[in-house]
């Protein structure tokens, strides 16, 4: 009987940095990151999801105008998913007319684009046309605020509530500095939305009378700090003054959540410093890429001899100069039966770091193999007995 299961180990030297146990928050021994001012932050490495540093992170707070992060996302992923496109024109209404707070100063019945009413809620943060963008995509505000709310589920962040789509004030309006960090983890990945979220300024949208607005973009880390590209800030007299933010340097990303700080100031301070403490002590591996080829699987009795293994989904792995060397493990199918589906399972990678499985990435199939008809089989048996 063939043997179905083979088994690689790679060390690779590029590996050989390091890892600190397994997912989730730690305490540093070898560097303490600088004091925080505000009420709760949490610094997390954008690439591997690996939170470096954590205070009151669970707590549930509220956002102000960093509610903004969400609206962007679902706005974005509609765009990604052609429901709407940027050009398109998307009529004001009296409610969007008449949403407090910073604003565009939309007026009733007239049309701004998609890109515009992005621009506005990204730079200007107004509240105007977030109400506007996501009354559009959704039908009405309370749909919209139930689509934050089910992509809030959807992505694990279990002590957040939507009410609205700026973040005015609200009993049911809140989440956690943790949650916030998994939504950041998904919105880095999506370079559109970086695209509105890195600009510092803007002077495209109309202002009403004949000339443009002059947007200027609150978060002041931009062009001042190495690397940063978002993402969203907010300040409400109960939220205190609060900022997601994130920078790329090298193939490292980090994220900061700061939540209720006690000025703009101490804000941008918290911000910046977790960033720096991270890039100074730590950094992101790649260690697979989605759809990378592993090897090739023999099918039997399949349409094709054969299939490729790909690795299902990029995976890094967050290490710093003091720990150890990295081996993985790959255990993947010698052959397998068909009907064979695409991602279908047919292996693993097992990441260790001193004998700790710090991953696991599924290796699966990259396409679909039908199983062949008795027909088939036969016609090759007799080309393979023939050739």
């Amino acid at each position: 009987m063939p043997r179905l299961w083979k088994s690689v180990v790679l060390a690779a030297a590029a590996l050989a940095t390091p890892f600190f146990g397994t997912l989730g928050a730690f305490a540093a021994t070898e560097a303490t990151p600088p004091p925080v001012s505000a009420k709760a932050v949490e610094l997390i490495d954008g690439n591997s999801g690996r939170v470096l540093y954590e205070k009151n992170s669970r707590e549930r707070l509220p956002m102000a105008s960093v509610t903004k992060l969400m609206t962007l996302y679902v706005a974005v992923k509609a765009v990604q998913q052609k429901k709407i496109s940027l050009g398109e024109l998307v009529p004001v209404s009296e409610e969007a007319y008449r949403t407090n707070g910073s604003q565009i100063w939309l007026e009733p019945g007239e049309r701004l684009s998609v890109d515009h009413l992005l621009k506005g809620i990204a730079i200007g943060s107004a509240n105007d046309a977030a109400y506007a963008l996501g009354e559009y995509i959704a039908g009405s505000e309370d749909a919209f605020v139930a689509d934050m709310n089910r992509n809030a589920r959807q992505l694990g962040m279990t002590a957040t509530h939507f009410a609205n789509p700026h973040g005015l004030h609200a009993k049911d309006h809140y989440t956690s500095a943790h949650d916030l960090g998994l939504l950041a983890l998904q919105a880095v990945k999506q370079p559109l939305l970086l695209h509105y979220t890195s600009m510092r300024e803007d002077r495209s949208v109309r202002n009403g009378k004949g000339g443009t607005l002059w947007l200027i973009n609150h978060n002041r880390l931009l062009g001042q700090y190495p690397g940063i590209d978002g993402l969203k800030t907010g300040f409400t007299s109960q939220a205190g003054f609060c900022i997601v933010a994130t920078a790329q340097r090298l193939h490292t990303r980090m994220i900061a959540v700061v939540l209720g700080a006690p000025s703009s100031k101490a804000r941008f301070q918290d911000a910046a410093g977790l960033m720096t403490w991270g890039f100074q002590n730590f950094k992101s591996i790649k260690l697979a890429g989605q759809g990378e080829k592993v090897q090739q699987v023999k099918v039997r009795r399949g349409t094709l001899k054969q299939v490729a293994a790909v690795f299902a989904h990029d995976q890094y792995l967050t290490v710093s100069p003091q720990s150890g060397a990295v081996q993985r493990v790959v255990r993947v199918r010698n052959a397998v039966e068909a009907p064979v589906g695409k991602g279908q399972v047919l292996g693993e990678m097992v990441v260790t770091q001193n004998g700790v499985v710090a991953a696991r990435v599924p290796i699966v199939a990259a396409r679909a193999i039908s199983r062949t008809t008795w027909l088939g089989g036969a016609w090759r048996m007799f080309w393979k007995i023939a050739g």
